[in-house]
């Protein structure tokens, strides 16, 4: 893949955030540095970079992806009421415990490990808990 600055630009925005942006967020984000950028460039740039394990894309099912410029192992805990994406990064302890058991349970192939980079778990996060139990 050749070098461009609009993907440059992107990569950027991605590895300097811990929010899992959507497109249209990583779009606003660009225009402040490269004005001229369009939807679609940021589109097809952030797919190049998930296709090529820059950046993971984060499918939550409702058609707005999310992206992630961080590739250490982590969960991603969305939350079912407000929709919030948040890592979790377990202990290299937890985690390779976690991973046995993916591993056993899927009976995975050998030489095939099981990967959490995109690891999604449900939940209601502690601000909507919060509101619940206020009203």
């Amino acid at each position: 893949m050749k070098y461009s600055k609009q993907r440059s630009v992107v990569l950027e925005i991605m590895k300097n955030t811990y929010d899992h942006p959507t497109a249209e967020e990583v779009y606003i984000e660009a225009q402040k540095v490269y004005p001229g950028i369009g939807i679609a460039t940021v589109y097809r740039n952030l797919n190049q970079l998930a296709e090529i394990g820059e950046i993971n894309r984060i499918p939550l099912g409702n058609g707005n992806d999310r992206y992630d410029g961080h590739l250490e192992e982590h969960y991603h805990l969305v939350c079912k009421e407000c929709g919030r994406l948040q890592d979790l990064r377990p202990s290299k302890d937890k985690m390779s415990k976690l991973k046995k058991l993916a591993e056993e349970t899927f009976d995975l192939k050998v030489g095939n490990k099981a990967s959490f980079n995109a690891a999604i778990m449900e939940g209601t996060c502690d601000n909507c808990r919060k509101a619940k139990k206020a009203v």
